[in-house]
């Protein structure tokens, strides 16, 4: 994995939403969480960072959103460690770590959507996740990267 360096200029204020619907079985649960971090253009890819909240359940955390036209990938650090590539069709095998136990993650990606909007960028992604090798959910995601705020941080 190269390392890529963003500096200060380079950087621009980011409101990121999440909402999140997982179908688990029948059951449904829906979440939506709102962040601020940074966010930066470097060779045709989009990068968005934010520290994740208590909300999420993931505080001590960062996030980076790392997208294309065709793909994006979820890096995560700190508290939870986890790396996942969504790409229409494709599977991504990795480990999710966290504070209390390493456990083996597949992610089958159905569809990603990827669009620029008046404000930012809008993400779109489904798939579903095997985790451990035996609990089946499904997962939409709705990722709204708003470039037109103006917060302090």
């Amino acid at each position: 994995m190269a390392l890529i360096i963003f500096t200060e200029e380079s950087m621009q204020e980011a409101k990121i939403t999440v909402v999140s619907a997982i179908r688990d079985g029948e059951e449904i649960t829906r979440m939506e969480t709102v962040s601020f971090g940074t966010y930066t253009e470097k060779n045709g890819r989009f990068y968005v960072r934010y520290a994740e909240t208590e909300a999420s359940g993931m505080a001590g955390s960062t996030t980076t959103l790392k997208w294309d036209l065709a793909s994006v990938t979820l890096l995560r650090h700190g508290t939870y460690e986890l790396r996942q590539t969504f790409v229409p069709g494709g599977v991504c095998c990795d480990v999710y770590r966290t504070p209390y136990l390493v456990i083996p993650l597949e992610t089958q990606t159905e569809s990603v959507l990827i669009r620029r909007i008046d404000i930012g960028w809008q993400l779109f992604l489904t798939y579903k996740t095997i985790v451990g090798m035996q609990e089946e959910s499904v997962m939409n995601l709705e990722i709204t990267v708003d470039l037109a705020i103006k917060q302090e941080f």
